[in-house]
């Protein structure tokens, strides 16, 4: 659970401030840069540029000083996980994600929730603290897909894959889909499984299964009527995906009591 302890958004100090805390703050210190620091790491000191982060660690060493301006929105916050263990993200060390107005906007956010005093206040500043550090890791993945892949195919895949499995029921067969990204065969399937870690073919039947679970729940519907609208060439096949994922055929299922 996320805790916010105190934010500030888009906050102003004097010009070429500096914060010095030599052993930290005593909880997670999370920053967004909006004006150029000198952030002191040991003996070495960084010079950020406009929208840099960095995350500090409970006991970790805050120092940092405007090379001019100083400008930033922060939050400190104590949690029971280290989100950069959860959301892959450098601790205690600057980086650069894409989505600052994202980042900056959930700062806002938290700012007003921090003084809101309404019902569920807490459950609220975690999932903004959640979304926060969310959109950081997928942020930074997605960069480092994009520089392992000069070409920049993946948001093309994402979307595609998107498309695929929010109209699972239409057939898409391998030809269809490299069609649309306008590569062959062998291409098609290496880039997908760099960047999905899966192929087409298994996400395809997840999705068309996970689909079909919750179609079994209409009794109004028989099998064969759901295999059809999940996609399936057949009701036979229907049966023996079915089972083979969940351990029981699509009419039992559908009789099983729901929790």
């Amino acid at each position: 659970m996320y805790t916010l302890n105190f934010c500030e958004y888009n906050r102003s100090n004097h010009d070429f401030d500096t914060i010095f805390r030599p052993k930290g703050s005593g909880d997670y210190l999370f920053l967004l840069f909006k004006s150029p620091m000198k952030v002191y790491d040991g003996d070495r000191i960084v010079v950020t540029k406009e929208n840099a982060c960095i995350l500090y660690t409970p006991g970790e060493p805050q120092h940092y000083q405007a090379v001019h301006r100083f400008r930033n929105s922060y939050l400190h916050f104590s949690s029971d996980e280290n989100p950069a263990r959860r959301f892959p993200m450098p601790e205690n060390a600057v980086f650069y994600p894409e989505n600052t107005v994202q980042i900056d906007s959930c700062i806002s956010r938290l700012q007003q929730e921090q003084f809101s005093g309404l019902p569920f206040r807490e459950e609220s500043v975690h999932a903004l603290i959640t979304l926060l550090f969310l959109s950081i890791g997928r942020s930074l993945a997605t960069e480092i897909v994009q520089k392992e892949n000069p070409e920049h195919l993946y948001p093309l895949f994402q979307s595609l894959r998107l498309q695929m499995l929010t109209q699972c029921e239409e057939p898409w067969d391998i030809e269809r889909l490299c069609r649309l990204v306008n590569l062959e065969k062998s291409q098609f399937y290496v880039y997908y499984r760099s960047f999905f870690s899966s192929t087409p073919k298994n996400d395809l039947l997840h999705a068309r299964l996970e689909k079909a679970k919750n179609l079994l729940s209409n009794q109004a519907l028989q099998v064969k009527e759901v295999a059809q609208l999940c996609g399936f060439g057949s009701q036979a096949h229907f049966t023996r995906s079915f089972k083979a994922a969940f351990g029981c055929a699509p009419g039992v299922y559908g009789r099983m009591p729901k929790a």
